[in-house]
């Protein structure tokens, strides 16, 4: 065996490369023709999830590299593809027109009635009458929310109820526990607050509040009518009248069982606030308490929360009718005095009408 030298000139010779360890470059499995192809897939996600399981069962007879190539890719369009269909829906949803009796101007069902009940009866009225006379009075409110794009109305998920107070040529005046109408008086002064209201047989119509009780949880609502001349002035119990014992019913919406009526007695008064027994729940707030005549004793606005004190029973809350009766202690927006003095006047008219024909 011949044997071999090397000289030192020998290896002062040998050029080695920058990087010894860099492993040469091998081109990407995926051509660049089928990357182009691939990518518009990200504007249909089903599509492109059904092409990429179709593809990972074609592709497990390639090689390792070659499949981990193609899975890496796929995923990538996957989830930018993910990204744009859920941009896409919100803006779809945001953007897109509320159906045309979703959010209307006005309550068409209020607007063709022609004749509403004449209050207060003479006799006393049973559960049932009560029902069938103001349950077309009571309607589901709830406060506007804004969407996320758009600027459009819609109802939010806190929902109450609101009561008919006056209706004549020009509209409707509904009172409604404040805390339904908005959450503070700081965002009603600013104008920005609106609630909507239904019948519960028809779509979403919106209300303007034109006033905020500043000692209690009570707010005025207006709406515009568009069609009709049927009037209605609601009759509200005098304060020597209001007494413990006394019978009442509350109609409403607990827990979105929609135009619930209960009944009770008047438990306790104090100053502006009547204590009931009439069993209330969330979705009551703002909904009338009526007596046994058809007058307007108060509006619902709280109840003892058990979580508090589990011990409580019936302690629910209604802010006084007589309220309703005076243009002090409110904070009016708009034109609010006007569409108040108009009820009281309107039912200042109708109780002397009732009594002139009650002789």
């Amino acid at each position: 065996m011949s044997k071999i030298v090397i000289s030192s000139s020998d290896v002062e010779s040998v050029t080695l490369p920058a990087d010894p360890v860099s492993p040469a470059k091998l081109p990407s499995p995926i051509p660049l023709w089928a990357r182009l192809v691939f990518l518009p897939l990200v504007l249909f996600l089903p599509l492109l999830a059904i092409i990429a399981l179709v593809m990972r069962i074609a592709l497990r007879a390639t090689p390792p590299r070659t499949q981990q190539a193609w899975h890496a890719y796929l995923m990538t369009l996957l989830i930018a593809a993910s990204f744009v269909f859920t941009a896409s829906a919100v803006l779809l949803f945001s953007y897109m027109p509320s159906p045309p009796q979703a959010i209307s101007a006005g309550l068409s069902e209020l607007d063709e009635r022609t004749d509403f009940p004449s209050l207060p009866h003479n006799g006393v009225m049973t559960g049932m009458e009560i029902g069938q006379n103001f349950r077309p009075m009571v309607m589901v409110a709830s406060p506007a929310g804004k969407r996320w794009f758009g600027g459009g109305e819609m109802a939010s998920n806190h929902v109450g109820a609101a009561v008919l107070l006056h209706a004549d040529e020009q509209g409707y005046l509904f009172a409604t526990a404040g805390h339904v109408a908005a959450s503070s008086l700081s965002q009603v002064r600013k104008g920005a607050q609106r609630v909507l209201l239904t019948t519960g047989s028809g779509g979403w119509s919106g209300a303007d509040v034109v006033a905020w009780h500043q000692t209690s949880d009570l707010a005025l609502l207006w709406m515009p009518r568009h069609f009709g001349h049927g009037q209605f002035a609601q009759p509200l119990e005098t304060e020597k009248n209001v007494v413990p014992g006394e019978g009442v019913y509350v109609i409403g919406h607990p827990e979105g069982l929609n135009f619930t009526i209960s009944n009770g007695i008047i438990s306790r008064l104090a100053g502006d606030t009547v204590q009931i027994s009439a069993p209330v729940s969330p979705g009551n707030s703002g909904g009338p308490v009526y007596d046994d005549h058809g007058n307007l004793v108060g509006v619902v606005t709280a109840k003892m929360d058990r979580s508090v004190d589990p011990n409580a029973e019936n302690l629910n809350f209604a802010a006084s009718a007589i309220l309703l009766s005076r243009l002090n202690g409110w904070e009016f927006l708009s034109e609010g005095r006007k569409h108040l003095s108009e009820y009281i006047q309107a039912q200042q008219v109708e109780h002397a009408s009732k009594n002139e024909t009650d002789r």
